[in-house]
């Protein structure tokens, strides 16, 4: 159970966010649940299937590039460093984590969209920071 300054210091980070993260948060788990989809029935354009198909092109290549640079600092992905493009490099990620317990990979795909937040928000905040907002909506939304 909480000790009464942990619960209001969560309360208090949790305020930190403004609408412009939570949107960020929001992408980013719609990423990882389609890449958690991928996982049960790998797509043939993995790219296309995981990449919400609302967004703007602007933000298309932001979102694109921020996951293949956070694929590449997950250490899961050291096998993938040697793919070249974008589709080998997410479809080495995805059976990175296929072949892990489906615990770990739910742990994975909340890191990845932490990570995912943080970069589309251009790490305006502690990474922890993220972690935990991350897990919250996470959570919440279950």
């Amino acid at each position: 159970m909480f000790c009464p300054t942990s619960g209001s210091k969560i309360k208090i980070a949790l305020k930190q966010f403004d609408q412009y993260v939570n949107a960020h948060i929001d992408t980013a788990l719609k990423v990882t649940t389609a890449i958690k989809n991928a996982l049960a029935s790998p797509a043939a354009d993995i790219i296309t299937a995981i990449i919400p198909g609302n967004l703007d092109d602007t933000i298309r290549a932001q979102l694109l590039n921020a996951i293949i640079k956070v694929v590449e600092v997950l250490t899961i992905a050291d096998n993938c460093k040697q793919c070249t493009s974008a589709e080998e490099k997410l479809k080495c990620f995805i059976t990175q984590i296929q072949q892990r317990d489906p615990q770990l990979q739910d742990a994975i795909l909340q890191k990845l969209a932490s990570l995912l937040a943080a970069e589309l928000d251009g790490q305006r905040l502690k990474q922890a920071l993220y972690d935990l907002y991350t897990q919250a909506k996470y959570v919440t939304s279950k």
